[in-house]
């Protein structure tokens, strides 16, 4: 979605009422989306459409067995978003199941609990200032690594949401090139260091990168791992993600970021013609 220049200013001006001063902070990026509120009939402002969660039972509305919608809600009701859902499902084939979503765990919470200064004490404590590929989210070389073997046609975006790579003051300046440097060096992301380097205690050690959220597009019907071609070209990799960086950056370049865009864009144009 386009973000105009009034929308950002409004949101400076609001935040400044709840956080006096913020609007001079350091603005890294702006980002829209569509939230899929849904209320039957109602034609007025979006703001005061309902946030409840509403299920679409298409046997009903239109005819169609075997087709429910659910739509609406968000993170705090998912869990019952999936209870409703899962409800009326067996409703339909005549089943009873217990329902679970009460006990089953998010993705990813399995691993205990994180806390902020986590990634710097395991570079700290295994000297890994080397590895560091992300200095601003303090992204290792060994988590991009194994976020590839999870998923063989992992892209820097799916890093992006996996480790938080390029979400930094330099929003991808200094890492995007690293990144994409590692995962062609993998062959289509499945490489791995030399033996005499995997030896030597990883950020991994401790934590690991456990439910990647990367798409699953790369699994076949049969089970089989699809190709990606953007490996066989890694400068599409690079390109594409800058590209995606630079969306939310325009509609906030000023200040100190506008100069860090600056040196981005002769790195990456003026040194390496990207």
């Amino acid at each position: 979605l386009p973000i105009e220049p009034w929308e950002v200013q409004l949101m400076l001006d609001e935040g400044d009422k709840l956080v006096p001063g913020m609007s001079k902070a350091r603005i890294l990026r702006a980002w829209a989306g569509v939230r899929p509120l849904y209320q039957e009939g109602y034609a007025g402002d979006s703001r005061d459409a309902t946030r409840a969660l509403a299920l679409l039972d298409h046997q009903q509305r239109d005819g169609v067995s075997g087709f429910l919608t659910i739509t609406g809600g968000k993170w705090t009701t998912f869990r019952l978003m999936a209870q409703t859902t899962m409800d009326k499902a067996c409703a339909q084939l005549g089943v009873e199941r217990a329902c679970r979503t009460a006990d089953t765990p998010v993705p990813g919470t399995e691993q205990g609990y994180y806390w902020l200064g986590h990634r710097l004490h395991e570079v700290e404590e295994h000297h890994l200032q080397g590895d560091l590929v992300c200095e601003c989210e303090l992204v290792t070389r060994a988590m991009i690594e194994q976020a590839a073997q999870n998923n063989p046609t992992v892209t820097l975006d799916d890093l992006r949401r996996d480790v938080r790579l390029g979400m930094g003051p330099c929003q991808g300046g200094f890492c995007t090139f690293r990144a994409a440097g590692i995962l062609a060096e993998g062959g289509e992301g499945r490489g791995a260091r030399d033996e005499e380097e995997a030896a030597v205690p990883s950020a991994t050690s401790e934590w690991e990168v456990a439910y990647m959220q990367s798409p699953k597009h790369n699994i076949g019907a049969n089970g089989a791992r699809r190709s990606n071609r953007r490996f066989d070209n890694p400068n599409l990799l690079l390109r594409d993600f800058l590209q995606e960086r630079w969306r939310g950056l325009t509609p906030v370049l000023w200040g100190r970021q506008l100069k860090q865009e600056r040196l981005d864009e002769l790195i990456y144009l003026s040194v390496m013609n990207v």
